[in-house]
């Protein structure tokens, strides 16, 4: 997972499909779970470029099943607190 702080904002540019389920799950095993946690926990926005979803690069080929669980995944995220940037926008 790669993070940015940005002021009073956390993005995480890039995500992969384990880290992202650690989060989901409310878990952090390394620093950068951790950071997100801590920060969703303080109150800071928290945002995940849509292009750094890693489990999107697969839409085509990864049986329905496992793409239907990582979009639950990506809506529990949301659920956090954690808010997609759509490819191309900037935080507010």
């Amino acid at each position: 997972m790669t993070v940015e702080n940005r002021g009073d904002a956390l993005i995480i540019t890039e995500l992969p499909v384990e880290q992202m389920a650690l989060l989901s799950l409310g878990l952090a095993l390394g620093e950068e779970e951790r950071a997100v946690l801590r920060a969703l926990l303080e109150g800071r926005r928290v945002y995940v470029r849509e292009e750094g979803l890693e489990y999107k690069r697969y839409c085509r080929t990864a049986p329905q099943g496992v793409y239907v669980r990582c979009t639950a995944m990506e809506r529990q995220l949301r659920e956090l607190g954690v808010v997609k940037l759509r490819k191309g926008c900037e935080p507010r």
